[in-house]
């Protein structure tokens, strides 16, 4: 077996290559391209390549170059698993990719990311478009909101909700500098508006059985659904329902230090997409009042009278997170009954 370590950058790939006893067969640098990667493999000769990188906006390409070729298997690792090598004196490309290639000789590579393809894949790159359009406008409004308070009006918390804001905003006595620029905004927030709007469709056009399963669930629709079985796809590579809830940034942080553990805040470094559908769905259920919600409802009236509704908020959308993937490994849609007295 060869343990191939690469640094990917958008100028060039640092590799370095080593077998079971430690040889290095290849070391330095090859261009960043398909035809890079199949003559680095090719010159490497016929025997079995494990080829070990960061995730990084080029892994699409590479892991599907890589997969095509016989006799390679792939180890991507997320960044955040191995802090280590970026917070290690003396970093640089070549050292990390060594590292990486040692680590994969000595089988302490941590669990592989998991690279999502088919319709799934087109899924997941809708949503993260749509983020990136909802972002740049809610950027805009924000930009809105700084140019009326420079002109000595604050708007409420909720205008932009409204669906007459336009019509508002254009009642609202300022210079014709400042109205220009504020035109110019709105005409910038409806494009993306637009954009966005058919981003959402073709997103709720995707068909797949598992998400039939998870519209079962109270307060999961259209796009919350969609947004789940994008960044979940397969529910059993998850070991147990606690890795799902820390894979949706839905667990707690551990602070530990001799006899005394603490709780603190959500961690974050989990699938924040998940997060945040799953938040706004848990707001959903604290409202709703149907049969099917009543045991996730009482569930958060437990919560929030011990603890508030910041924390019973949190606790339902992670409830939330594991009852999606109890559906999807069990196959069966939602059913009430089986949460009913399940304790806080």
């Amino acid at each position: 077996m060869i343990y191939l370590g690469m640094d990917i950058s958008s100028k060039s790939f640092i590799v370095h290559g080593i077998n079971e006893k430690k040889r290095v067969l290849v070391t330095g640098e090859i261009a960043p391209t398909g035809a890079g990667l199949k003559g680095l493999i090719k010159g490497l000769g016929v025997q079995k390549k494990l080829v070990i990188f960061e995730a990084g906006n080029q892994l699409k390409w590479i892991a599907k170059t890589l997969q095509e070729m016989e006799g390679v298997e792939i180890h991507v690792v997320h960044p955040n698993e191995i802090k280590w090598i970026n917070q290690s004196s003396g970093k640089t490309d070549n050292i990390d990719a060594c590292k990486l290639a040692h680590l994969g000789r000595g089988d302490m590579l941590p669990r592989k990311v998991h690279i999502v393809g088919g319709k799934i894949r087109e899924l997941r790159e809708l949503i993260s478009a749509r983020q990136r359009l909802q972002g740049k406008r809610v950027a805009l409004i924000n930009s809105i909101r700084g140019q009326m308070k420079q002109e000595g009006h604050s708007l409420p918390e909720k205008f932009f909700q409204s669906k007459h804001w336009r019509e508002r905003l254009k009642g609202i006595k300022i210079g014709e500098v400042q109205k220009l620029i504020i035109e110019s905004f709105m005409d910038s927030i409806d494009s993306l508006l637009r954009a966005e709007e058919k981003l959402t469709k073709e997103i709720g056009a995707i068909r797949d059985k598992r998400i039939e399963l998870l519209e079962s669930i109270p307060s999961l629709g259209r796009l919350s659904s969609r947004v789940i079985i994008s960044a979940l796809d397969d529910a059993g590579r998850f070991d147990s329902k606690k890795c799902v809830a820390k894979y949706g940034a839905l667990t707690p942080r551990i602070y530990q230090s001799g006899g005394i553990t603490h709780l603190g805040r959500i961690n974050r470094d989990g699938r924040q997409e998940v997060r945040r559908v799953l938040l706004q769905c848990a707001h959903v259920i604290a409202r709703m009042s149907s049969y099917g919600s009543r045991p996730l409802r009482e569930f958060f009236e437990r919560i929030m009278k011990r603890r508030g509704k910041k924390i019973a908020i949190v606790a339902v959308a992670r409830k939330l997170l594991t009852i999606a993937y109890g559906v999807l490994k069990s196959k069966k849609a939602y059913d009430p009954l089986r949460l009913i007295g399940v304790s806080a």
